[in-house]
């Protein structure tokens, strides 16, 4: 949106006496050319006269002479005048001024309008109108009237001084001649210097408009805000983004299109344009409805503007952060599938134990078995449950799409719970080792992202080893040259790093494939057997977290992969406190809701003996009844998270507006911490994890029932 005049200070062309007409038709250099040509004929004009005069021994009085020693200075002056002020039109001014008095006072001396000196003044109001513009013109052509009416008047009556030359037809000649060589050369010299320069105005009016459209067409957001903080100008790109028109958004807070928590950020972006000239930035923009939209947002000063005034360039990133999430996920999920095999043999060992061991169990018992050889069976079932409830819970807390952005990263925990996972899954065929760093390693990223690219490292490597070897995880903090020609592609921030090697003895990488395997979809497995995703998002996610990521290999001997992500110190870690299990209150009564029978009725047990009342439901419907029911007083819920007819999450939620107090409590074995942080929002007291022991019920259910005590 283009400023008025009135709004930028500056009075508009046409309410202005001195237009300057010449800005118009010609560049700055081409303006000052045509005036000094004309001032300076005007100037040769008036030597050659003086000299005609002075050579035919005419007799010049004094104020002749006066007038043309000021119009000769006036005339030389003009190109200083018009660079002490920067203005074509008052050095037009001046000229005007000197040819006006250069043609009054000699006709009032030699003879009033009759004189051949008033011929100069039909010069006058075209000069100025073709340097100040049409009202000066209209002035100095009434002035021009009024000036030789009066003349003609004193002429008449014989008031005129007495002249002092006498009439000559050769001077007479010699005017006319020199007015039409002045306004041939000038009228010449200025169509030739217009056509050239109206030639490059037009060129640039073209590129101008060009840049504009382009500019109004483009698929990237572009808008200019001012110094108040106002969008001055908005392309169509922006106001679609935010569902809005650019008619609706020029003139408004350019903050008010953005989420109220980014606002902070982008105004420090601003106020460091002055030392960083450039700031890139990913927030939350908000649209015309108030919905939210992700952004990437680049922040340009503008130079020539007042202090505040800067460019904005945005991406609506909403779609494509989407896409990259489900992609990371995809990859996930094609390692645990490419794991598969694994898994199902660890969990068919882990059941072969518990079935062979319970049927041990009950032949033992129908010979009456010492109670040490039960206590041996029972243990072995135990110990078999347990390991299999860790891979489970190993398996969904990797395969869960986990909130992104970036936080700590604990990346010998991280690592520890990857190994924990491999050394189940990879098989006997493969060691798994690791060698980390004494100290404990911290970074900043994606945890998620970081460890599906950990897991797709190792799921490389064994491929890579199909008669077996070794895979290595390496740890250690190291310095990092970022002008060094191995990270060219990448856009290291600072100088101390963590380091994370993941190497196997396998087959090794091929000098001409090494090129191409950050490439996406490249892969040299068979169809099925992977996408070629996986290194070019690790990739992608170490150049994001301003890292770097390198491969060393060799043929027939194995591959080494280095990635390389900022380092920062520990955070803050609460630290578990042990608690004793706890017990129940009189009078406390659980709503138990559970479809699997044989589950619910370990529960009703478990509860039933530490001193809960239990009311048993086979679905999310019934014990929704069952709570409205009168007669019945429910201290705490104990639902599981999937069940038929209505699930955990749908019968929480019918509770909760029966009787917003009552804690709940879900179980479940799948539920991410995006879902669990989205219903503890609602009110949801806590998730049990299952498989689970008993005194994690136990104490769950305690704590849910304190705390509503409380009312904390």
């Amino acid at each position: 949106m283009a400023r008025s005049h009135s709004e930028a200070g500056v009075e508009p062309p046409e309410a202005r006496w001195l237009t300057e007409p010449l800005r118009g038709i010609f560049e700055e250099g081409a303006q000052r050319r045509v005036l000094y040509l004309i001032s300076f004929t005007c100037a040769l004009a008036l030597v050659l006269e003086f000299a005609y005069l002075a050579w035919t021994g005419a007799v010049i009085g004094r104020p002749l002479q006066v007038a043309i020693a000021l119009g000769l200075v006036a005339f030389l002056a003009v190109p200083g005048v018009v660079r002490a002020t920067s203005s074509t039109g008052v050095g037009g001014l001046v000229v005007l001024v000197a040819m006006s008095g250069l043609v009054i006072v000699p006709a009032y001396y030699q003879g009033g309008a009759s004189a051949i000196f008033t011929i100069w003044f039909l010069l006058v109001p075209l000069m100025a109108g073709f340097l100040l513009g049409h009202r000066f013109a209209v002035l100095l052509g009434v002035v021009g009237v009024v000036v030789m009416t009066g003349l003609f008047v004193l002429e008449a009556d014989g008031r005129l001084p007495a002249a002092t030359m006498s009439v000559d037809p050769f001077p007479a000649w010699l005017n006319l001649v020199m007015v039409l060589a002045f306004s041939a050369t000038v009228g010449a010299v200025s169509s030739r210097t217009y056509l050239v320069s109206s030639k490059r105005i037009q060129e640039a009016t073209r590129a101008e408009a060009a840049k504009a459209r382009a500019l109004e067409e483009a698929i990237e957001g572009i808008a200019q805000v001012d110094g108040q903080g106002r969008f001055e100008t908005v392309n169509s790109s922006f106001a679609a983004m935010h569902a809005s028109s650019a008619r609706e958004m020029l003139g408004s807070a350019a903050d008010d299109w953005v989420e109220a928590a980014d606002r902070a950020e982008v105004e420090q972006a601003v106020e460091s344009l002055e030392e960083k000239g450039k700031v890139e930035l990913t927030l939350r923009g908000r649209r015309r409805d108030g919905s939210r939209f992700l952004e990437d947002l680049v922040v340009v000063g503008s130079p020539d503007g007042e202090p505040g005034e800067h460019y904005r360039f945005a991406r609506d990133v909403t779609q494509q952060r989407e896409l990259t999430e489900r992609l990371n996920q995809s990859v996930k999920m094609e390692a645990i599938g490419r794991l598969a095999g694994g898994i199902a043999h660890d969990f068919n060992n882990l059941l072969m134990t518990i079935l062979t061991a319970a049927d041990q169990l009950d032949e033992t018992s129908a010979r009456s078995p010492s109670s040490e050889r039960r206590r041996e069976l029972l243990g072995w079932i135990a110990t078999a449950a347990q390991r299999a409830a860790v891979l489970t819970r190993q398996l969904l807390d990797f395969s869960h799409v986990q909130e992104g952005g970036s936080r700590a990263i604990d990346v010998h925990e991280s690592l520890e719970r990857l190994i924990d996972v491999l050394s189940s899954t990879l098989g006997s065929s493969i060691d798994v080792v690791s060698e980390f760093a004494s100290a404990d390693l911290y970074s900043v990223g994606d945890v998620a992202r970081f460890e599906s690219g950990l897991m797709n490292l190792a799921v490389n490597a064994r491929d890579a080893m199909p008669g077996g070897g070794t895979l290595c995880f390496r740890t250690g903090e190291t310095r990092l040259d970022p002008s060094d020609p191995r990270f060219a592609a990448f856009q290291l921030e600072g100088d101390r790093f963590v380091c994370i090697e993941v190497s196997d003895t396998g087959t090794g990488i091929d000098p001409e494939v090494q090129e191409k395997i950050f490439d996406p979809f490249y892969t040299t497995k068979t169809v099925g057997k992977g996408t070629g995703l996986g290194l070019s998002l690790f990739y992608t996610y170490a150049r994001e977290m301003r890292g770097a990521l390198e491969v060393e290999s060799e043929p027939g001997v194995g591959t080494s992969v280095r990635i390389y992500l900022p380092f920062c110190g520990a955070p803050f870690v609460n630290e578990e406190v042990a608690r004793p299990t706890p017990t129940s209150r009189p009078e406390e009564t659980v709503l138990l809701a559970e479809d699997e029978a044989v589950v619910a009725e370990l529960l009703r047990s478990l509860l039933n003996e530490s001193g809960y009342e239990v009311i048993v439901c086979a679905d999310g419907r019934e014990a929704v009844e069952r709570f409205r029911a009168s007669g019945v007083s429910v201290d705490v819920a104990l639902l599981d998270y999937r069940m038929p007819v209505l699930d955990g999450v749908e019968a929480f939620e019918a509770i909760r507006a029966e009787e917003p107090g009552v804690p709940v409590i879900l179980m479940s074995g799948d539920i991410s911490a995006a879902q669990l942080g989205a219903l503890k929002a609602r009110g949801l007291s806590s998730v049990l994890r299952k498989p689970c022991s008993r005194d994690e019920v136990l104490r769950e259910v305690r704590e849910a029932l304190d705390v509503a005590a409380t009312g904390r």
